[in-house]
């Protein structure tokens, strides 16, 4: 019997593949015997039935596993629940995106479903869909670039002077930071030439941001010293509420930081600077190393 308590890595992979090994298997079979509902309340399939399903669940399985192994201390299976899955999804929105990130979540779906089997860890098909639509909020799932700018950020900051989370609205729209980072001051320190570096943001990287004001920096010192450290949840609901008021269509904190993107790359080229050197500037300050995530910002298809 599988002992999902005491699994390495590589057995919990294995195992997965082997409860998802459909090929030879007629998926409308799978479907009626599997008993699980998609979101659309139709059956749907928990194996992957030809050799490129196959392929694709062995990658993203083998990436979501090692990925808990790397990051959380202690048993693996221990550590297979929706918080990982959320946080690996996160990080593979970083390198990835539209299609492509909606396939990873739709894999992740029928791992959920092959853990279960054997008790690995506490991931269900419901936690990725919740999951999903955390990210619809900030990431787009379709091939398409999606504009989440709002069109009056500093609108916006003025009614979050209403709220404790000031500070961290104005640090996504003025140095670009993701909102994990801009609740949490003990991921920041102040240089001397008025950047901030960012410690242990997505996938463990450190950052450093665009140049920032006196009264900003001075602001943010002081949030250090007092140990600032925000709930996500709050500051979300807080800047949505804000957005509205100011009679704009939510589109996810991440919308700040496309405001910022935006503006830094105008910023960049007005300064004289080539449009892969923009990019490369913003991307850098957002936290990236690759020109085309600065695209998935400032780059649109046409209505």
């Amino acid at each position: 019997m599988f002992n999902a308590s005491r699994a390495s890595a590589n057995s919990i992979i294995n195992r997965v593949m082997s409860n998802a090994n459909g090929i030879g298997q007629s998926k409308s079979e799978a479907r009626a015997s599997s008993g699980i509902k998609g979101a659309n309340g139709h059956n749907v399939s928990d194996k992957a039935h030809s050799i490129k399903e196959v392929q694709n669940m062995r990658s993203v399985t083998t990436q979501f596993v090692n990925f808990v192994n790397e990051n959380y201390e202690g048993k693996v299976a221990n550590n297979i629940n929706a918080d990982s899955a959320k946080a690996f999804l996160e990080a593979k929105a970083q390198e990835i995106s539209g299609g492509s990130l909606n396939t990873y979540v739709s894999t992740m779906n029928k791992i959920a479903d092959n853990l279960q089997k054997d008790g690995i860890g506490d991931l269900s098909r419901e936690a990725i869909q919740d999951i999903k639509s955390e990210l619809k909020e900030a990431y787009s799932l379709h091939s398409e670039h999606i504009n989440r700018a709002y069109e009056d950020a500093q609108a916006i900051k003025d009614e979050m002077q209403h709220t404790p989370y000031t500070l961290s609205a104005e640090l996504q729209h003025e140095a670009g930071l993701r909102a994990d980072d801009a609740i949490n001051s003990g991921k920041w320190s102040v240089n001397e030439d008025n950047t901030l570096t960012v410690h242990d943001s997505k996938g463990g990287i450190d950052y450093t941001t665009t140049h920032l004001s006196d009264e900003l920096i001075q602001r943010v010192s002081e949030a250090i010293e007092n140990g600032y450290n925000a709930n996500y949840s709050d500051y979300r609901e807080a800047l949505k509420e804000a957005v509205e008021a100011t009679g704009q269509e939510w589109s996810g904190t991440h919308g700040l930081r496309y405001n910022f993107a935006q503006e830094r790359m105008e910023e960049l080229r007005e300064g004289g600077h080539s449009e892969d050197e923009a990019k490369g500037i913003t991307s850098l300050e957002l936290g990236h190393s690759r020109l085309d995530i600065t695209d998935h910002y400032t780059t649109f298809q046409a209505d």
